[in-house]
């Protein structure tokens, strides 16, 4: 699309309004005198009214603490707002529930160009970006910007050229053409500043409220980024920054500013007049003085009349107040005239120039399918640079296979050394799940931030991902125990049928996706640290009743039920069963006699088999399908206590 001679992307980069031509109905020309144009970017007018949020002192208690108590203010489009105050003032909290991320215990009202806030069709319209902002390591700024393009934007009306060309757009205007082929975690501060404001911008949101922007930059770098949301805001987007204590500078750039302290709002309005207004209740600021450290002072000093300051605030913001902006009432009137629909809820049917989330569809832009072949492409790209992860996995595995098979070497046919070979079987057990479940504890726990914030800015559902992550994951789970068996197996002269064979394959690698499935749950439900320790101590008391340190039929009646829990003695039992069953010929002996030369009695000294080979499997399966569910039940617990 072009509009004289001009690229549509090179002017919504700009922020500057596309020109159309409207329809010519017959109705009353005062309708007609409105924009002739509509703005690249809707322009939304934030006002929020009395509000007050509380939270609970300590996990249990009823007693609540107040982080907001009654703020009323605005955020306006074309302007970059900046909310200071002193740490604990509350400006996290109220950028959160603006961006509608937090909704329990709050009180008050929220309104969008003169209608209340619908939360989730203004999340389509918002981004929110944290202090913290988390990217995934392994992934080239290019990448990173291209998968967000994917997963943000439709492709019924989006084609591959155009996303290319977005990305394209908001690289340069980012500055960022220098790295795109830097990995992310190894970016500077600013760059990963800007690759942040970057990926959000993807979909051209008109609103932005970013949490501690220029946290841990040097001057240079947080002019640059500030500079950034300076011109972003000038394009028409309503731009909100958390910042902790600007320079001279950087308050310099702001056009409205929003003073929190102890939970109220001390001022809220233009930049220009904050000065004007301490200094009308006794609190002048000296001269060459940044304005961010004497109203900081001020707010801070516990003397100070704060009261007698926010009267007269209140003063100034009852009669400040915005009307409806031009440019929404334009766009009302417009669908009046088209006869597009009502004229309520104006910010709820479009979002930037290319955002195809509106009323009754789906709240992603693209289907669960695509999010699932988008996703699990991504999670392969992490897995194949991971070194940690994969490559070293691999390689232990390899490496203890060797070592293993040259410990127990051709131990499998002598019945003089049936107890050796045993142990070998129960040894590699022991290995396979502990290869595999201790490196899934960190799988989750490192891209929890990514998660959440993916995935509560609407960029996909929790199930695509989960299930993306899973397969992705599950070549390695195949990879690394045959690799294992390869040496064990041969070394150790097991015997080379493949009915045997297979059936060993698929007990060990059943029990490396069960094992897997126990560290992703440990690690989503403690965090990493806390699930290193509870895999070895929740699974060390089920290797006792697998069979090999006391046979079944020994245990005590009241610890019978641990037996049947054990998914380790199924993994046993199996594998026997594999080695010694099927009618499996006598072993031979090199001593002068040896009691264990049957197969079969070689089962029954451990009390085996206890039941059918399909039976063994099929529990093992009904374990993975059982720990996964309660994986995913614990991510939307997890995702449901971050938004409280």
């Amino acid at each position: 699309m072009t509009t004289n001679g001009r690229d549509f992307m090179q002017l919504r980069s700009e922020g500057r309004p596309i020109p159309v031509i409207l329809p010519q109905p017959d109705v009353d020309s005062k309708l007609l005198d409105i924009e002739t144009s509509i703005p690249a970017t809707p322009k939304l007018s934030i006002e929020f009214n009395n509000l007050s949020y509380s939270v609970c002192c300590r996990k249990g208690s009823k007693q609540k603490k107040d982080i907001l108590r009654s703020v009323s203010g605005y955020f306006r489009p074309g302007r970059l707002t900046a909310i200071i105050g002193p740490s604990g003032a509350g400006k996290t909290s109220l950028l959160s529930i603006i961006s509608g991320l937090r909704s329990s215990n709050l009180k008050g009202s929220i309104t969008v160009n003169g209608a209340e806030r619908n939360s989730e069709l203004f999340r389509r319209q918002a981004c929110y970006i944290p202090q913290q902002f988390a990217l995934l390591p392994l992934l080239t700024v290019r990448e990173t910007l291209r998968i967000a393009a994917d997963l943000k934007l439709g492709s019924l009306i989006h084609t591959a050229e155009f996303k290319s060309r977005t990305v394209n757009d908001i690289v340069a205007n980012l500055g960022l053409l220098s790295c795109l082929d830097t990995y992310a975690g190894d970016l500077s501060g600013g760059e990963r500043k800007r690759l942040s404001i970057g990926v959000e911008l993807i979909t051209n949101p008109p609103v932005m409220l970013l949490d501690e922007p220029t946290s841990g930059l040097d001057s240079a770098g947080s002019a640059q980024v500030m500079t950034l949301l300076s011109s972003l805001a000038q394009a028409g987007r309503t731009v909100v920054c958390a910042v902790h204590q600007p320079g001279s500078q950087l308050i310099s750039l702001f056009d409205d500013i929003v003073v929190l302290s102890r939970g109220r709002i001390v001022y809220c309005g233009p930049r220009d007049e904050i000065l004007e207004t301490f200094a009308s209740v006794g609190y002048t600021c000296p001269q060459l003085y940044n304005i961010a450290d004497f109203v900081l002072e001020v707010v801070t000093t516990p003397q100070v009349d704060l009261d007698r300051i926010l009267e007269v605030r209140n003063a100034k913001f009852e009669a400040n107040k915005l009307p409806p902006y031009l440019s929404a009432v334009a766009q009302n009137k417009r669908q009046i005239v088209n006869g597009s629909g009502p004229p309520l809820n104006i910010y709820s049917g479009t979002n930037g120039a290319h955002n195809e989330c509106v009323p009754g569809k789906a709240l992603h832009a693209r289907s669960g399918w695509k999010q699932f072949l988008i996703l699990i492409h991504r999670s392969i790209i992490c897995a194949r640079r991971d070194n940690t992860l994969t490559k070293l996995r691999i390689a232990a595995h390899l490496a203890v296979g060797l070592l293993l098979g040259f410990v127990f070497y051709d131990s499998a046919n002598d019945a003089v050394r049936i107890q050796s070979n045993v142990a070998c079987v129960f040894t590699s057990l022991l290995f396979l799940f502990f290869g595999s479940a201790m490196p899934a504890v960190q799988m989750f726990p490192i891209e929890a931030a990514v998660i959440l914030r993916e995935h509560l800015n609407n960029w996909y559902s929790l199930w695509s991902y989960y299930v993306a992550k899973v397969l992705a994951d599950l070549p390695i789970q195949i990879i690394c125990p045959t690799c294992f068996l390869v040496f064990v197996y041969w070394l150790t002269g097991q015997p080379l049928e493949f009915d045997r064979i297979w059936r060993v394959w698929l007990i060990c690698v059943l029990l490396t996706i069960l094992a897997q499935s126990f560290g992703i749950a440990a690690g989503t439900a403690c965090g990493s640290q806390i699930g290193v320790f509870l895999v070895p101590a929740l699974n060390l008391p089920l290797f006792l009743f697998a069979g090999f340190f006391i046979n079944l039929g020994e245990v005590s009646v009241y610890l019978q039920p641990l037996c049947y829990i054990s998914y380790f003695r199924y993994a046993f039992e199996g594998v026997l069963q594999a080695l010694y069953g099927n009618s499996r010929q006598k072993l031979s002996c090199s001593a002068a006699f040896c009691v264990l030369r049957l197969p079969s009695r070689i089962l029954a000294s451990f009390d085996m088999p206890s039941a059918p080979f399909y039976v063994l499997i099929l529990v093992m399966l009904v374990w993975i399908l059982g720990l996964h569910i309660c994986v995913y039940a614990l991510f939307r617990w997890k995702i449901y206590l971050a938004t409280k």
